[in-house]
């Protein structure tokens, strides 16, 4: 039995940790019913606003909009029953720490998860490795493979003593789609991560964006800079050569403190608490394994470091542990459920406000347009009219030709203007000449000559009170088309505040749990 206090520690605080009581089934009842009364506030807002027209763009973009909806709404269940192979990983080892071994591939995941099994081994430690199969976990001899290409195909993992559990998962930013998404889907499982990155190239930004969604899921998460060695030169039998070195102290203490530091800054830019960020520890397996795991040589390399940093993990993980079953959910609708709706109402929402708003602006532009064409498109003809009317001077027939002349054009100015609007109908242009308004006959200066017929301040009168008379039905019809709009603003706004009091809601019940 290898004599290392550090490990020998680690695993005997292992043993004997144990669960706290935590109340999961009411909150998950609270959970559920969160997700029906969401869905049944989305189902009430579907409705379309009316006063459009169908062909409309304002019309189109609301249809999108509950089509979207009502599409994503449809796989709620799917995306639930996606996450059941996580949930049945947990299921299988409920009472063991679940660790994710987490990082991009060639990050040295498998190599640490074997160093790791070999120091419990050698403290006489049962060593169980598995892969998951279709769901199931199936045991198997070999050690997880080591390598430069990315070796790990599948979710594959060790059981460390009674109570400890490594996954090693494709790399998260794998080479290709489907690993990338086998290590996103598990990512639930766990009950805290352990984040490598090669000291190489510590800390990649990329790396930093999967961190932070990470914590915040909130559960415990540690930084390790792998393969903390370097090539230096060394006279050996009088002959110099390259030998293999840890890093010393202070190297890894300036890329430790600039990986938190990045680290830090990053998750305060993306809006998390840095505080839940663990301090990196360094470790270089392969100076262990080439010193055959010496104690001396399992100090320098980091062994120690990493077994203590492994032990703050433990407490706050089964913590975790406790609430995981309402974490899996609360994760499930927040970025599953509620994330998407915020996406699509979002942009939707959006271009459906400007629209709505240019639409407004236009409404008194084309208001004085209406009426400005077609005023112009009677007009012209008013001087003919009264010349063909002349003889009779029948005024009433004037009048009524003008009224229907009017309507006709008024009919085609809104139809082609107010396109987008299911108008309601339209008063008609009516014409009350006051009674003195009417032909002028002037007598002839000889008694042989007939008398002049003029009608001139009959026109001006008729023009004026046309446009005067344009005026009356229009105005109501404008003010109905802007109360449209204002209420469909009125519902853009209530979805908007439907969704803040959700997402409020969410956050305050994932809030209290975690202060529980």
């Amino acid at each position: 039995m290898m004599n290392n206090t550090s490990i020998q520690d680690f695993i005997y605080r292992l043993d004997q940790s144990h669960q706290h009581a935590f109340a999961v089934d009411r909150l998950l009842q609270d959970l559920h019913d969160w997700r029906s009364q969401f869905g049944y506030a989305l189902q009430q807002h579907l409705q379309v606003v009316g006063g459009f027209q169908l062909e409309s763009p304002l019309q189109k973009l609301q249809l999108e909009m509950n089509q979207q909806l009502e599409l994503h709404m449809q796989g709620w269940d799917a995306q639930w029953a996606a996450l059941a192979p996580a949930q049945s990983l947990a299921e299988a080892f409920d009472d063991k720490v679940m660790l994710l071994v987490f990082g991009k591939f060639n990050a040295g995941k498998s190599s640490l998860c074997n160093l790791l099994a070999d120091s419990f081994r050698l403290q006489q430690q049962a060593v169980k490795y598995f892969h998951l199969e279709n769901g199931q976990v199936v045991y198997r001899l070999a050690p997880l493979r080591e390598g430069a290409t990315e070796t790990t195909a599948r979710l594959q993992g060790v059981c460390l003593g009674e109570k400890l559990i490594l996954l090693d998962t494709p790399g998260l930013h794998s080479v290709t789609a489907e690993n990338a998404a086998l290590t996103q889907r598990f990512i639930d499982s766990a009950d805290g991560v352990l984040w490598l990155s090669s000291s190489s190239s510590p800390g990649q930004v990329q790396e930093l964006d999967a961190l932070g969604r990470e914590l915040r899921r909130h559960k415990p998460l540690l930084p390790i800079l792998t393969r903390s060695d370097q090539v230096e030169e060394d006279e050996v039998d009088g002959e110099i050569c390259s030998v293999l070195c840890n890093k010393n102290a202070s190297q890894r203490a300036l890329q430790e403190a600039d990986v938190y530091q990045r680290s830090k800054d990053k998750l305060q830019e993306m809006a998390v608490d840095h505080q839940l960020l663990r301090t990196p520890v360094s470790i270089s397996a392969q100076m262990v394994r080439q010193a055959d795991f010496d104690q001396q040589a399992m100090t320098e390399a980091g062994v120690d470091q990493l077994f203590h940093a492994l032990l703050d993990l433990i407490e706050p993980a089964l913590d975790y542990k406790q609430r995981k079953p309402a974490e899996i959910f609360i994760h499930y609708l927040q970025e599953h459920i509620l994330e998407p709706i915020q996406h699509i109402l979002k942009q939707m929402l959006a271009q459906i406000a400007q629209l709505s708003s240019d639409m407004q602006t236009a409404l008194p532009v084309l208001q004085e347009k209406v009426i400005a064409n077609t005023w112009r498109h009677v007009v012209p003809e008013l001087g003919t009219l009264l010349a063909q009317h002349a003889a009779t001077q029948d005024v009433d027939i004037v009048c009524k030709t003008l009224e229907n002349w009017a309507n006709e054009a008024l009919s085609q100015q809104l139809a082609e203007h107010l396109t987008d609007y299911a108008l309601p109908s339209l008063a008609p242009v009516t014409l009350n000449l006051a009674a003195h308004i009417r032909y002028e006959v002037i007598a002839a200066h000889r008694s042989t000559d007939e008398p002049t017929i003029a009608y001139d301040q009959l026109h001006a009168e008729l023009s004026n009170q046309l446009q005067q008379s344009l005026s009356q039905p229009l105005a109501p019809l404008f003010a109905e088309c802007t109360a449209y709009l204002n209420a469909l603003d009125h519902s853009l706004q209530q979805r908007r505040e439907m969704l803040m009091q959700f997402t409020q809601t969410l956050d305050q019940t994932a809030q209290q749990m975690r202060l529980a």
